[in-house]
This record gives C-alpha cells, structure tokens and sequence, in this order.
C-alpha cells in the first residue's frame, strides 16, 4: 500500500488565487471596477503575505516577481490582438472591444503570473 503525500501549501494557495483571478476578470467584463480592484489587490497580496510567514527571501525574488508580472501582463494584449487581426475586418481597428479586453484583464493576469512565481518559484541554485 502506497502512501500518498499531502497537498503542499502551494498547491492548496493556487485555489484561491486562480479563483480571485477569476473573480477579477469576470468584474472586469461587468465593468464592477471596485470588485475588479479589490480582487486584484487581494491577489497581489496573497504571495506576499504567504512569502512573509513562510518562506525565506532571497536576492532578485521581487525583481523576478515584477519580471514575471510584466510578461504576464502583455499575454492579454497579445492574444486580444491577435483575436482582433485573425477576424475578418478587424484588422483596421474595427474590433477595438478585443483591444479593451485585453487592456483590462492584463494586470490581473500579470497578477496571476506573479503570484503562481511567488508560490511555486524556487531559489536560483
């Protein structure tokens, strides 16, 4: 009989991240700015706190955090444009509400990006 290992703490953290994640793009599509907000806020707290009680720091973690959240952050803007240049007519800016999507769902993936760094990212070796 095989012992299986108990979830660590991450994978029981990445729950609620990839639900406040959620939450702050479904506010975002309902233009619920202060849910959105919140939400955001809360995700970005989430690692920091987390990292704070648990683990150590170490050198270049928030620059690779910040890192990871800027490249996080283009993903949307990416993929809403090229959504938008894939249809047909859109590619004169006639689909700026694929653009706008992007735009705003762009710092809570950034977000998320971050967060999933800060809880599965291990120190450079």
């Amino acid at each position: 009989m095989r012992h299986r290992e108990p979830l660590s703490l991450n994978a029981l953290l990445l729950v609620p991240a990839l639900l406040l994640a959620a939450l702050a793009c479904v506010a975002v599509s309902a233009r619920q700015v202060t849910l959105a907000a919140a939400a955001t806020v809360t995700l970005v707290l989430l690692p920091i706190v987390f990292r704070l009680w648990t683990r150590t720091w170490y050198r270049g973690l928030v620059l690779r955090g910040v890192g990871v959240f800027l490249i996080g952050m283009h993903v949307p803007l990416l993929l809403g444009g090229a959504l938008a240049y894939g249809r047909i007519g859109c590619a004169e800016g006639g689909c700026p509400r694929l653009y706008l999507m992007g735009v705003l769902v762009s710092p809570v993936v950034g977000a998320l990006s971050s967060v999933v760094y800060w809880l599965v990212g291990r120190p450079p070796v």
